[in-house]
């Protein structure tokens, strides 16, 4: 059988993931199940907004891939932006938080999804963010910084998985975000 051509683009990846999903699930299924249904509305609403496209799910997990860094994050603030506010309501049944992990680099196309080491470090990179936090590969960090009002905190040199990865976390607290989009 012969090997078909594979299928490469660049992309800026953006991971997200829920914080204690299974303790979550533990606790009440259906209406973490609803409360994750509606977080999800929020991401896809904003992915649109920002040019983003989700290409895979892995249920309480959501990856999108941008064509701008700066729309990747400014997704990214926004999102973590409306789940805080959506989490402060009373009417909130379950809170649930989530990170972000962003990076960019040579993927492969493979039908509607996108594959290798440009995923999996976005992936690495989500797990390094703090609950509601947002983590960023130098690469975007270098794309973003000058372009941006947003500060960045350095993480020092991070071992994932076998990997070494140069990270910077995002200072959401210092946030203004009346400079995204309307």
């Amino acid at each position: 059988m012969a090997k078909q051509n594979i299928d490469r683009k660049f992309a800026v990846i953006f991971a997200t993931d829920v914080v204690g999903y299974s303790n979550h699930m533990e606790s009440d299924e259906s209406e973490t199940i609803h409360n994750l249904r509606e977080c999800e509305s929020i991401l896809t609403k904003l992915f649109s907004k920002y040019d983003g496209r989700m290409f895979n799910t892995g249920g309480d997990s959501f990856l999108a891939e941008f064509q701008s860094a700066v729309s990747a994050v400014e997704c990214a603030v926004e999102f973590q932006s409306s789940i805080e506010k959506r989490n402060s309501s009373e009417a909130t049944s379950v809170k649930l938080q989530f990170r972000v992990g962003i990076n960019s680099g040579d993927v492969v196309k493979e039908k509607d999804n996108l594959l290798g080491d440009g995923v999996n470090i976005a992936s690495r990179l989500e797990a390094l963010a703090t609950p509601g936090g947002v983590c960023l590969s130098k690469t975007i960090y270098d794309l973003v910084a000058q372009k941006t009002d947003l500060i960045f905190n350095q993480l020092v040199h991070q071992k994932v998985k076998n990997t070494y990865l140069n990270s910077y976390t995002l200072n959401i607290e210092a946030v203004s975000y009346t400079h995204l989009r309307a």
